[in-house]
């Protein structure tokens, strides 16, 4: 019988609740405890969630001897140091992406958890999921040939909830691309891997973050157009073009289970049956990676996320996005 694996989650928002409703589906592993800032918050979401025990205190949480693994789901701005916090306590850690908000940061991380030899993973959930490895299968087995050109867009209008929401606050490293434009570019990066060049436009908020932004990725044979906007919504499909066919997935891509391979008139659907909201695969690999001892995952290693934040670097470099705690 595999080693259950005790969790605490750190951060109990709406994404948190959605992570921990997935946990539980998974076999071998518990919700130990939460923890918040508030602590009525930390024991509503305990009572709801089932969960062992509850903090008001981020420390108390880094401090329980039984807890193995900390899922972090705080605000952008304070995954660097929370994540630092729980490895020195030498507790695992899944932190919800982006891991931080700049190469700087993500360094310190991978030097930290390396130093205290414990599993540090980005939360980059699209990665694990069955559409993902459809995709990846697919590319692998030359179905659709050289890679020629890829789309992929997230958008959502964000300006119903305000200028003043944190969204838009530079204080909370806020803007389209380190929220959502993350995940176009991480398909650009995985599927075709560091381009030659980046070209970037974007629409600023009053704030002076982006509101909206452009990306233009450009490879030796490829080239890859992406965008993330708090401005509007659309259908989020994602277009993968090769010499040989094509590769559609359904809106709202990141998340869906329906992936089209096309090859000149023959259409090929696959459709699966998620588990849960979607979590439960990077909850499985993490488990899976702690039962093996490994510090990192093989999956989305942490050269892979030292190479997305890079990247997200040279983007807000060439729009002169720069936040204050920088």
């Amino acid at each position: 019988m595999p080693r259950l694996i005790k969790w605490g989650v750190l951060g109990l928002g709406k994404i948190a609740h959605k992570f921990v409703s997935d946990l539980q589906l998974v076999a071998d592993c518990k919700l130990e405890a939460v923890a918040s800032s508030n602590t009525a918050r930390a024991a509503a979401f305990a009572e709801q969630h089932g969960a062992t025990r509850f903090y008001g205190s981020y420390q108390d949480l880094f401090e329980d001897d039984q807890v193995e693994i900390i899922y972090i789901a705080s605000l952008n701005q304070d995954h660097y140091a929370h994540t630092l916090a729980a490895l020195k306590n030498k507790k695992a850690v899944l932190c919800e992406k982006p891991l931080a908000i700049n190469q700087k940061q993500v360094l310190e991380m991978i030097r930290c958890a390396r130093e205290h030899q414990t599993f540090l993973m980005e939360g980059l959930w699209t990665r694990f999921n069955p559409t993902f490895g459809q995709l990846q299968q697919w590319i692998a087995g030359g179905e659709i040939g050289t890679l020629r050109y890829l789309n992929a867009t997230f958008s959502f209008n964000g300006l119903e909830y305000g200028i003043d929401s944190r969204l838009f606050n530079p204080d909370k490293a806020g803007g389209s691309l380190l929220d959502i434009g993350i995940y176009p570019l991480f398909l650009a990066y995985q599927l075709l891997g560091i381009p030659k060049s980046i070209q970037a436009s974007a629409v600023k908020a009053p704030t002076g973050v982006d509101e909206q932004i452009a990306m233009i990725l450009s490879y030796d044979k490829a080239q890859a157009i992406l965008y993330s906007s708090f401005s509007h919504n659309e259908d989020m499909r994602a277009t993968i073009c090769g010499e040989e066919g094509e590769i559609y997935i359904d809106s709202r891509w990141h998340e869906s289970p329906r992936i089209t391979l096309m090859k000149g008139d023959k259409q090929t659907l696959k459709e699966f049956e998620f588990q849960g909201k979607g979590y439960t695969y990077e909850i499985l690999e993490a488990n899976q990676c702690l039962r093996n001892d490994q510090q990192e995952s093989s999956k989305w290693s942490l050269q892979n996320s030292l190479d997305l934040v890079q990247l997200m670097d040279q983007i807000r470099g060439e729009t002169r996005i720069k936040f204050p705690m920088e």
